[in-house]
């Protein structure tokens, strides 16, 4: 076997009778990057050469074909243009080429490296980019699946005044299509840190593109790998190294980065039709919070706990259940003090007879402080719903694992009661009915409905809460128009 050789021997070598090579640009797999001189078009070119070295795998060669054959078949402005494929038979080296366009430009990570740093405006642009040359790629009929998506492999090329640069995704070495795939054998492809779960068992989807997607998103706006991050349960823990990114976009990129395959986006497009609402949204909430009854509705956010607290409506002199409900404890607060009072009252002068009583001045303000701590003590006695409207807080708190919806009693022992408690990961769909004002949270075994009208909220502050928990959760909310 023909050892491969070394760089020098290449340099100034003259492939196919067309191509200088001028310099080498990388080297990985078995396989060189050459930067060269087109004689016949008199303009740069990039040159993969795979070589039958020591080092040569049929693995490798496998994929170099494959790589050929796909970038042959595609013409996106995303992707540099395929210009050609030869045999090479060279005293020093047999093996073939593929030859490309060259793009003047550093990828994402030499950037990077070079201490360049990306806005969230920049990284959202880079994302839609991206995600356009994805829907291209897997809407091919069979789709094509990058399954390498990483910083190193996204060219961007010198920024305008108008624009960050022109964007292209390279390097598609490991390229998965299915009417391709002829090996019997599993080949494991991609790059740690940037592989989605199911990749390690060679079992790469579109959705997966999408997962190094996110990694990638991650890797710019924290400017950690990926791998060096922390993760709890196969999930990339980035928030702590991210919150100067806006929560609309942390939640997005939660989704993008789901071990779960079902959990994150079936299509390009979806994952980029979602980016748009996220961010229409979020910036609506933002806007409408200033509208919130800001007595009643309060938000609450430190590190990665959201407790989103709605007050008791209390009293509202335009409404029968109102009125009804301030009877209710009209009476029952007289009612309470009174008996304590006067049993108070009575047990003292049948024990210490009337001249002490009469005698003993404090003892008429000990009995009305016992009757009126005694009648807010029998506010226990109104009836549930109106002891809710009254008295009851409503917590909504969400954290990193759970959701947690409970009711806090005021003037109550036992104050807490929990409503509803829940895996984030097990939430599946929000949906909201505006006309019976029921927003319902689905898990993958039940569903609990909140009825936002009896909390005394308005239609516009619940689809504001309804929206608040989708951003949050990072999960669809569907809802039903006013009929």
């Amino acid at each position: 076997m023909v050892s491969e050789s070394s760089p020098p021997l290449w340099l100034g070598t003259c492939l196919n009778n067309r191509y200088d090579i001028q310099k080498e640009l990388g080297k990985a797999f078995g396989r060189k990057t050459f930067l060269a001189g087109d004689k016949q078009e008199q303009c740069l070119v990039v040159i993969k050469v795979i070589t039958f070295g020591d080092d040569f795998e049929w693995t490798n060669l496998r994929l170099f074909e494959r790589e050929a054959e796909v970038l042959k078949s595609l013409n996106h402005d995303g992707i540099p243009d395929y210009l050609d494929y030869f045999e090479i038979d060279l005293p020093h080296a047999k093996g073939y080429a593929l030859v490309q366009s060259h793009v003047e430009g550093r990828s994402l990570q030499e950037h990077l490296e070079a201490g360049r740093s990306f806005s969230e405006a920049d990284v959202l642009d880079i994302a839609r980019r991206l995600l356009t040359v994805l829907h291209y790629l897997h809407s091919q009929m069979p789709p094509i699946i990058h399954r390498d998506l990483k910083p190193s492999n996204i060219l961007l090329t010198d920024r305008t005044a108008h624009s960050q640069g022109q964007l292209y995704l390279i390097d598609f070495g490991s390229v998965q299509v299915p009417f391709l795939n002829t090996s019997g054998t599993l080949t494991i492809v991609g790059t740690y840190g940037y592989m989605p779960p199911e990749q390690f068992g060679g079992r790469a989807t579109p959705a997966s593109d999408l997962y190094s997607l996110g990694a990638t998103l991650i890797f710019l706006m924290t400017g950690c790998h990926p791998a060096d991050l922390p993760q709890k349960n196969m999930r990339i823990q980035f928030e702590a190294k991210a919150k100067h990114i806006s929560h609309p976009v942390r939640q997005w990129l939660r989704w993008l980065t789901n071990p779960d395959v079902s959990q994150r986006p079936t299509s390009a497009t979806e994952a980029l039709t979602d980016l748009e609402t996220v961010l229409e949204t979020g910036a609506l909430n933002t806007l409408s919070t200033a509208s919130l009854d800001q007595h009643r509705i309060l938000i609450n956010q430190q590190d990665h706990i959201l407790n989103l607290i709605i007050r008791p409506k209390g009293f509202r002199s335009r409404k029968l259940g109102s009125w009804l409900d301030l009877l209710g404890v009209i009476f029952t607060f007289s009612l309470s003090s009174s008996i304590t009072g006067g049993i108070i009252t009575w047990a003292s002068l049948s024990i210490l007879g009337t001249s002490f009583v009469i005698d003993f001045p404090a003892f008429w303000f000990i009995v009305r402080i016992v009757s009126v701590i005694s009648g807010f003590a029998g506010m226990v006695l109104l009836p549930t719903p109106a002891r809710n409207r009254l008295l009851g807080q409503l917590h909504i708190c969400l954290t990193d694992e759970d959701l947690i919806i409970y009711r806090e009693l005021l003037l109550s022992m036992r104050s807490r009661k929990v409503l509803f408690q829940a895996k984030r990961e097990d939430i599946l769909l929000l949906t909201l009915d505006i006309a019976k004002s029921i927003l319902a949270i689905h898990t993958s075994s039940r569903s609990y409905r909140l009825r936002c009208k009896s909390l005394g909220l308005k239609p516009s502050e619940s689809q504001w809460l309804a929206q608040e928990l989708s951003n949050n959760l990072g999960v669809h909310l569907t809802s039903n128009p006013p009929t």
